[in-house]
């Protein structure tokens, strides 16, 4: 499997974006795993196959153990400064793709998470595992690493780690950096990212961060961090409307220490143990910690700001509120160019029924006796009928109809000769009003010689709309069960 998308450009990268999510769109739990998965469907199969062929499969699992993640995490994170992680976040905003962010949030976990064991909930910690630093030992009291689905206290990572590979890509991509500080998460991110060459903000980048950072300061004094989130949402300055991708932008904020309070600061100023990350001022909060805690009357870290971003732009550029009603810095890229609004518009488009040419019924007038009609009963789905007879009903014409073998997945062509199709119980005759004027039905032949019969005529019999034939169809073609 390709960890990285050094050779894809970025049409290919939409498209396998979009292809994964149609797959996505059905999953099943793995109980072995204890991991969510896709299932590829009969609508999804050609996606997983394109998926499976670029190096993405869909079905993709990697499994760390706690060590070996928190290893990989700190080796990956010695390939940047915090400086060029600054810079491609920024990027990441709009010029780049979003899988770039995990760079800055993942540099600083691994510049701050320190040396310790497997700690899962439930061990006594009293006296501390570690300092903040990483240089201190861990006591003896501290129990050895043990495989176990409890998150780590200090780190949050389990004992033994299943992953969804091509899942977190495409989470990357489409949401932005993992949330509450996931070593694991961002050991897939920076290893995705290792050896490429990194992108450069430009000038618009620039102005989104500015007028980002100029929202979270002139919010009304006590706005909570969800109604900041819908702030940001409803300011529009990412190429998204989504809640889940804005707020995940705030939470990348938070954890480095920009949206933060003195009491709960973020991993520039000091590193906090998952089990502190953790806690909530109430059940109703969903993030965790330094956002949850945060409200506009606490301010932006200003400190935090210049030590981490101040290589991009100079102070007084950074503290200085931008106009969000002045024109922005040209070019200004159009909405839905960025690789995660391209490839939600990809996936509208994959998923959009193909458009067939259909074409007009031969002759003219109500169906009768020796009609072959063709109807559409599924989105790739069409059946013929055969018009026995045509017969009036309380004053109304009904036409005596039966199914053809055959299902086809365009519009089909006339049989020279052609069979019945018996439903699950034998041969069955409809007598269908409307047919001329039904949707998705076309008349193909006029006095077409009979179908063949192996069984006399049919003593069960219904009456109704042609329309409904669409459904009945089911009873005799089992492949549309």
């Amino acid at each position: 499997m390709t960890t990285e998308d050094t050779t894809t450009d970025r049409s290919t990268l939409v498209d396998l974006l979009a292809r994964y999510r149609r797959v996505a769109a059905a999953r099943s739990y793995d109980e072995s795993l204890q991991l969510s998965l896709p299932r590829v469907t009969d609508a999804s199969r050609a996606d997983a196959e394109i998926l499976a062929a670029a190096g993405r499969p869909h079905d993709a699992v990697r499994t760390l153990g706690h060590d070996e993640a928190v290893a990989e995490l700190r080796r990956l994170g010695t390939q940047w400064s915090v400086a060029e992680a600054a810079s491609v976040w920024v990027a990441g905003l709009w010029s780049a793709p979003w899988a770039w962010r995990p760079a800055l949030t993942g540099t600083l976990l691994a510049s701050r998470l320190p040396d310790h064991p497997f700690t899962p909930y439930g061990v006594d910690t009293a006296g501390g595992a570690h300092s903040v630093d990483g240089r201190s030992p861990a006591p003896d009291s501290i129990s050895a690493p043990t495989p176990s689905t409890s998150p780590c206290r200090v780190c949050g990572t389990q004992g033994t780690t299943n992953v969804a590979v091509t899942d977190a890509w495409s989470m990357r991509h489409l949401d932005g950096a993992p949330i509450d500080g996931d070593v694991v998460g961002h050991v897939l991110a920076l290893s995705e990212l290792e050896g490429r060459e990194r992108p450069v903000p430009t000038e618009h980048d620039l102005w989104t961060f500015r007028a980002i950072l100029t929202v979270l300061r002139t919010l009304p004094q006590g706005t909570s961090q969800s109604k900041a989130r819908a702030a940001l949402k409803q300011a529009r300055l990412l190429d998204t409307v989504s809640p889940y991708a804005v707020g995940s932008l705030l939470e990348e904020l938070a954890l480095v220490g920009v949206v933060a309070t003195a009491s709960r600061p973020g991993l520039v100023e000091r590193w906090s143990d998952y089990s502190e990350r953790d806690e909530r001022p109430s059940v109703r909060v969903e993030v965790q910690a330094p956002l949850a805690w945060w409200s506009s009357s606490d301010g932006l870290r200003d400190h935090v700001l210049r030590e981490v971003f101040e290589g991009l732009l100079p102070p007084e550029t950074l503290f200085t509120d931008v106009d969000l009603d002045s024109p922005h810095p040209t070019p200004v890229p159009a909405r839905g160019a960025t690789v995660a609004a391209a490839a939600r518009a990809r996936e509208r488009a994959l998923s959009r029924p193909a458009k067939t040419s259909v074409p007009r019924s031969v002759g003219s007038g109500p169906a009768a006796a020796g009609d072959v009609w063709a109807m559409q009963v599924a989105p790739d789905a069409w059946v013929t009928l055969y018009v026995w007879a045509v017969e009036e009903l309380g004053g109304r014409p009904y036409a005596r109809v039966e199914f053809l073998a055959g299902l086809s997945s365009a519009f089909p062509s006339p049989a020279e000769r052609a069979e019945v199709q018996p439903r699950y119980d034998g041969r069955w005759w409809f007598f269908a009003h409307s047919l001329d004027k039904t949707p998705g039905a076309r008349r193909i032949l006029q006095d077409a010689p009979a179908p063949t019969v192996a069984s006399p005529d049919p003593d069960r019999t219904s009456n109704g709309a042609a329309k409904n034939l669409s459904h009945l169809a089911r009873a005799c073609f089992p492949e549309l069960r």
